[in-house]
């Protein structure tokens, strides 16, 4: 018996990473080209961003999803671009504090604004009304956060007033004299 006969047949798995690393590439490209247009859109509706790269924007989004399709074999689905587009609320430790309830006011402010631009744009009228709720709404939690927030600080402060004073003892009051009922 040899050495040989003793080991174990190793058998070599060879996997070739290079499709799947395509296809990680392909989709983290067009991920990119993506939020850039869709980034460059937002500000250039708002007034700002680069209306000049949007046709090149728009064709890098058109050639990355082609190169998906040509790496999957599927062209990027609907969850994917809507997962990607879809703005997250930020993580809130705690509702029902100031800065949770800050947090959500001010991403229903967003979503508000999104809509009513958005609307704006296509003249839908009962849209951009929506839209202008949503943020009004948004608006008036965050002045009732803020209210809540000074009329706290305000008791807070005469507290602090009310004990760094000293405590002062009552007066003692003389005992009144009886009144004279006329004279004798």
């Amino acid at each position: 018996m040899s050495e040989d006969d003793d080991r174990p047949t190793l058998t070599v798995v060879a996997d070739n990473p290079q499709p799947k690393r395509n296809e990680r590439l392909a989709q983290q490209y067009f991920n990119d080209a993506l939020l850039q247009l869709a980034a460059n859109i937002i500000r250039v509706v708002r007034g700002a961003g680069k209306p000049y790269e949007l046709i090149l924007q728009c064709n890098d989004v058109v050639t990355t999803a082609i190169e998906v399709r040509d790496a999957t074999g599927n062209m990027p689905s609907d969850a994917t671009v809507a997962n990607l587009l879809l703005l997250e609320r930020e993580e809130i430790e705690d509702y029902h504090s100031f800065r949770g309830g800050k947090k959500l006011a001010m991403h229903r402010m967003v979503k508000g604004g999104l809509q009513f631009a958005a609307s704006r744009l296509l003249h839908q009228q009962l849209q951009i009304q929506q839209g202008e709720r949503e943020m009004e709404d948004a608006f008036d939690e965050l002045e009732r956060l803020h209210e809540e927030r000074r009329k706290q600080r305000e008791a807070e402060a005469r507290a602090d007033r009310a004990k760094a004073l000293p405590k002062r003892k009552p007066a003692k009051r003389k005992p009144r004299k009886p009144k004279s009922e006329g004279f004798l």
